[in-house]
């Protein structure tokens, strides 16, 4: 019998228990499981992120036929019943063996006092259905938190950012798993040669160039791409499109000092590497991750980075002293950009840590700009859908230092860009990670 319920009810657990990230608890528990059969995973990815994507229009359908309030039962229990209303409602999965399905789950997780609950809700939502949602037209705030499963400071933030339409474009974007994305290692490899390595390599999966950046391909049906040969040979990097072009961006000149000030995971060092930095010094507060940019460098055999365990909002240690050619503050945000492979971030998020980090940005840009010298690149970026972190942090940060820092607009400017200067991408539009990004020159 296939565990594939088994192992999304642990991840689920995982990221509602221990705040875990959806794809890290997945990994985990699919290699825990061990020689998990390619259509078992692929469900249990299915039902792990659906659920996830879903949860505010599956509790809206559980709440009429559970007799006791949701926030009252037990946490493991109204995942199981989330696991069983997602298949319901959400696959072509027979009715029958969603509910039977997902009561084995219960009995085989050490739920066995829970399954009789479970059958009789489950059974119960099968014959009756979720209730309708209202139209949009009469009330597209309610309807928008439950078909984009968003809090409501979130969805009223949306409707008032983008308007009913595209807000609704963007719930249903990011309710759609977020394409594959790798970043060529130009270092090693050219275009052709890699595509010819995958082709070999993961026979039927689907490749094609990425929609703007130079390095990227999109790659589906391969599996997991940690898996294949060329991964392990540091000829390719996992990385959404949206973050290459923040790179791309930067454009360091060919010999460049670098500073990644907050680097973690270490995508946009590496890339900022194999685009021609001389010197690529990565900044993280956490040594662990701090490490773990090392490790990542090794594999792609980029010799030029040099990680470092600091606080880019707090003074800077020597080695991390400018002056340097590019500076960039990829800066701790909210990931509001990232729901499309990350639909857990939506629950984790308020208006007050917003507040908090739009605060830390600030804080580090003025840290960390002193360090770059006259005429050289500044570059800030985040992965977020909030004006306040994003544009209204770079114009509040050119107020501050007036004559000092000014838009440097790329020449020519990239189709990606809308002024040469800045970058805003959107899963609706772009097909991508959410992000915002501008370019700036210190003039003095």
């Amino acid at each position: 019998m296939s565990d594939s319920r088994a192992i999304a009810l642990r991840v689920l657990r995982r990221v509602a228990r221990d705040a875990a990230f959806a794809n890290l608890a997945l990994d985990a528990e699919l290699s825990a499981a061990g020689g998990v059969e390619p259509r078992d995973a692929a469900l249990a990815t299915e039902l792990a992120y659906g659920v996830l994507r879903r949860q505010q229009l599956l509790d809206r359908a559980l709440r009429p036929v559970v007799k006791q309030s949701l926030e009252k039962l037990e946490p493991v229990v109204l995942e199981l019943l989330r696991l069983g209303a997602y298949q319901l409602l959400c696959t072509r999965i027979p009715p029958h063996a969603a509910v039977g399905e997902t009561v084995a789950t219960a009995k085989r997780s050490g739920m066995e006092r829970a399954a009789p609950l479970v059958n009789a809700v489950l059974r119960r939502l099968s014959r009756e259905g979720a209730p309708p949602l209202p139209p949009r037209s009469e009330a597209p705030l309610e309807t928008l938190e439950v078909e984009g499963s968003l809090p409501p400071w979130l969805a009223r933030r949306l409707l008032a950012i983008l308007g009913p339409e595209a807000a609704f474009d963007f719930a249903a974007a990011i309710d759609r798993p977020a394409a594959p994305t790798l970043r060529i290692n130009r270092s090693r490899i050219d275009r052709d040669g890699l595509v010819a390595r995958l082709e070999a390599e993961a026979p039927g999966a689907s490749l094609a160039p990425g929609r703007f950046a130079s390095d990227a391909l999109r790659l589906e049906g391969a599996g997991s791409l940690s898996r294949l040969p060329s991964y392990r040979e540091g000829l390719f990097s996992q990385q959404d499109e949206a973050a290459q072009l923040v790179s791309e961006l930067a454009a360091p000149p060919p010999g460049a000092r670098v500073l990644d000030a907050c680097a973690a995971p270490g995508g946009k060092s590496c890339h900022l590497a194999e685009l021609g930095a001389a010197q690529v010094v990565s900044l993280d507060k956490n040594e662990r991750k701090a490490r773990r940019i090392g490790e990542e460098a090794a594999r792609l055999g980029l010799s030029v980075i040099e990680p470092m365990a600091a606080d880019a909002g707090a003074p800077l240690p020597p080695g991390a002293k400018g002056p340097f050619d590019l500076v960039l503050v990829d800066a701790p945000c909210s990931g509001l950009g990232t729901l499309q492979r990350h639909p857990e971030i939506r629950y984790r998020r308020s208006p007050e840590d917003v507040e908090r980090m739009v605060a830390g940005q600030a804080r580090i840009l003025d840290n960390v700009a002193k360090e770059l010298r006259v005429g050289g690149t500044l570059v800030y970026a985040v992965c977020s859908l909030l004006p306040e972190e994003g544009r209204e942090q770079v114009e509040s940060f050119l107020a501050r230092h007036p004559g000092q820092y000014a838009p440097a607009p790329l020449e020519p400017s990239p189709a990606w860009s809308p002024d040469g200067w800045t970058l805003e991408t959107w899963p609706h539009l772009h097909e991508m990670d959410g992000f915002f990004a501008a370019r700036m020159i210190r003039q003095g």
